[in-house]
Parts: C-alpha cells; structure tokens; sequence
C-alpha cells in the first residue's frame, strides 16, 4: 500500500495537481485578504449588489463558453495534427457568443431593475470577462499536455495584478463601480498570458478554422444544456434571493457560499489533472485502468471532501467572524447547510469525465433538467418561509439529485451510481488482489 501511494505521488498527474493547487492556494491567501478587506469595506449591502449583478454574468458564461473544455481535450488527443485549428475555431464561436451577451445583459438587467441603473452599469463592466475568457480555452491544451503550471503561473500573476488593484481602490475609497471591473481584468491578464506561453510552448498557430470549432461544438452542445442547467441552481438562488428578499441578503447568503467554495479548487485540480489520463485509457481499450482509475477518482475527492465539509461545519461561527466580521454573522446557518453540497458538486464534475469517455453526452442534460427543475421549485416555495437558509437547503437537495438520484432514472447512467458507490465504500482498493495489483502496475507506468 505504502509503495502505491510513493509511485502515485511520483507521478505527472500528480505533479500536475500539484502545480494546480499550488497555485489555487496562492491565489486563495491574496484573494481571500483582499476579498474580506472588501467585503467589510462594502458592507453586505453594496456586497450583496455587486454579487447580484454578477450572478447574471456567471449565469450566462455557461453559455458563452459552449460546454467546449472536455470535448476540446478529447479532440487534442484523438488529433495532435490538428490542435492549432480545433483551439483556434473554439476561440472565434466563444468569442461571438461572448460579444452577443454583452450586450443583452444590461438589457436584460434594466427591465428587471429599472429603478436601479447603477445595477446597469455593474453589470456590463462585469460582463466584459465573457470575452476575455473565450481565450481561455487554451487551458485545455496545457491540461492535455501537463502543463498546468504554466496556467497557473499565469493566474498568480493575475491575482497579484487584480489585488494591487482592489488595494488602490480601498486605500482611495473607490466607490462600488470601480470594484466591479476587478473580475473582468483578471479574464484579461490571464487570457494574454495563456496566449504568450501557448504560442512560446506549441509548435502550432492558433487558426481560427470555424469547422472545427463546429465539430467540436456538435459534441458539446449537450454540455452546454448542462452548464445552463447548472448555472439554473448555481445562480438562480442569488438572483432569487435578490428579487425575492434584499441586496443584504444576496451579501449575506454569497458570504456563506465563497467561504464554501475557498478549498474546492483542490478536488477540481485533481479532477483537471487525471481527466486526460483516464480517456486516454479509454481510447486505448484499457477498461480495468480505466474503471479503476476512476472509482480511485471519486474515492479521493468524495472523502477529501466530507473531511473539509466537517470542519467547516464545526467552525462555521468561527469562521465567519474572525474573517467578515459581526456584520456578516447572519450567514453561519447558511454556512452551515451550503458546506454539505461542494461534495455532490465535485462529484458531478468529476461525472464529466465518464460522460465523454462513454459517450453519454445526451443524458447530462436530462439529469441536470431535473436539478433545475427541483431547484427552482424548492427556492420559490422556501426561500419565502427560510428566507436564505431556505436557498442553501434548497440547492443542497438539487446537487444531491443531480449527482447521484437523477442518473437512477436511466438503464443506461445507473452504472455511475454503482461506480460512485464502490469509489464511497473504498471497495475498488479492498477489494480482490487482481484490482489491487492492476493499481500497482499502473502506478509504476505512470
């Protein structure tokens, strides 16, 4: 057992994590300094308002972004020939998307507050993120190679770019708008560098070739159903909780959230990082490694992730006013229901990876129909009786239909909540000596 884990720790999808979350704890201590100073220096009011208009954007990003990632990683690796035109044309349709939302967002948030144009222009400031991430898509092409640390050497940068920024604004009493623009210039640093270091380390340009970015797009559309459908009880709450009750409230209720959202970087980086190697198996009829590496998957971000929920759960009060103060002490019985539903999340995620290697796209969106659907009846009846901690108990039910009921309703996805069971009990790893020993090999390859 001992040997197992030395090899696995020696391995490049570890390493790659690594770098990930390096950098993601990086990013976590400056961010999480600079993103206290401002939540206390904007009070859960101006909080709440900055974070309501920005739950639009982040719902439309699901669409911007044309559910490409995965899909763009199976390309590269099915044809390395052609990485500089599959890259190429994702960018130019991302990038078109991006310009048509930016300018119905505003639209689209004055006939909802047309009492309130500053929520007009937070929003359009914010929006413009939408088209520097179109060039995003070349994190695909790092993941594929392992070369994660130059994107994360990437965003280190953007982060201390973006918190010299917020510093000047709280040291200059910068009103609300100025911090609204904060989100979009970290997409744009980052986006620059991932070009410069893309075009520093590939051998082939970038070439907008549309027909590519179409085939691309006739795999991933079902992922952009999906992503919509999670953007549905992802944002919605928020925006709900803002048309429903107050700005306070959306302050108060994104307090408990972000404190959620601090550390899963780590399972997502390890997500990110065993994604290629697990189709790779896939692809070359190695199905033993493949199921094993996955339900290995799942056991380390399900239990990492309980663990961390646990403390958090114990020390929710602590936290919350030792790091926003007594203004923010309204979001701890949030805290304390929201932190139970990163797990679910993290498996749905890691879900991805088997929806592509099985060729299961279609039945995402049906799944995630059902989430949405679940979610947004559970906000409209309990958000008016629990108020905010009505949403989180609402969100916590929706993520635990979606990763693990949902699949359930069909002969062909039941298989996933099996894998995800025997990744749950540790079966994979105490199981028979054949499985045990296929992990050793595979270890040593690795």
């Amino acid at each position: 057992m001992i040997k197992i884990i030395q090899r696995l720790l020696r391995s490049k999808n570890i390493k790659n994590s690594l770098w990930i979350i390096g950098e993601q704890i990086f990013q976590m201590l400056i961010s999480l300094i600079v993103g206290i100073l401002t939540a206390r220096y904007l009070g859960p009011s101006n909080y709440g308002t900055l974070n309501y208009t920005a739950s639009f954007v982040t719902f439309f990003t699901a669409i911007v972004t044309l559910g490409m990632e995965g899909v763009v990683i199976k390309k590269l690796i099915e044809r390395p020939d052609e990485e500089g035109r599959y890259l190429g044309g994702c960018i130019a349709l991302r990038f078109i998307c991006s310009v048509l939302t930016i300018v119905i967002l505003p639209v689209l948030i004055y006939v909802l507050n047309p009492s309130e144009p500053i929520k007009v222009v937070l929003v359009l400031l914010q929006s413009l993120q939408l088209a520097f991430k179109s060039v995003q898509i070349l994190d695909s092409w790092f993941q594929r190679h392992l070369k994660s640390r130059f994107v994360s050497v990437g965003k280190m940068i953007a982060c201390l770019i973006v918190s010299a920024y917020k510093v000047f604004l709280l040291m200059t009493s910068k009103d609300i708008i100025w911090f609204a623009f904060s989100n979009s210039l970290t997409d744009l640093v980052i986006s620059i560098l991932l070009y410069v270091f893309y075009s520093r380390e590939s051998k082939q340009k970038l070439l907008p070739d549309i027909s590519k970015g179409r085939e691309v797009l006739a795999e991933s559309y079902h992922f952009v159903i999906s992503g919509l459908m999670v953007s549905i009880y992802s944002q919605m709450d928020k925006i709900m909780i803002g048309q429903m009750l107050s700005d306070t409230d959306v302050g108060l209720y994104t307090t408990a959230v972000t404190i959620c959202g601090m550390w899963i970087f780590i399972p997502l980086a390890i997500i990110n990082s065993y994604r290629p190697l697990i189709l790779e198996h896939k692809k070359n009829g190695q199905e033993k490694l493949y199921l094993l590496r996955l339900k290995q998957l799942y056991s380390v971000i399900i239990w990492l992730c309980l663990g961390i929920s646990f403390l958090i759960f114990i020390f929710s009060g602590f936290i919350i006013r030792i790091l926003f103060g007594e203004a923010y002490i309204g979001s701890i019985g949030v805290l304390r229901t929201a932190i139970w539903f990163e797990t679910f999340s993290v498996i749905g995620t890691a879900r991805g990876i088997w929806i592509l290697a099985e060729n299961m796209n279609k039945y995402v969106k049906y799944c995630l129909m059902i989430g949405a659907g679940v979610n947004l009846i559970l906000n409209l009846v309990m958000i008016p009786v629990m108020g905010i901690t009505g949403a989180a108990i609402a969100t916590l039910i929706t993520q635990i239909t979606t990763s693990i009921i949902a699949p359930l309703f069909f002969r062909e996805t039941r298989v996933h909540s099996k894998i995800v069971f025997e990744a749950f009990t540790l079966k994979w790893l105490f199981g028979n000596r054949e499985e045990l020993q296929c992990l050793t090999d595979c270890a040593k390859k690795d």
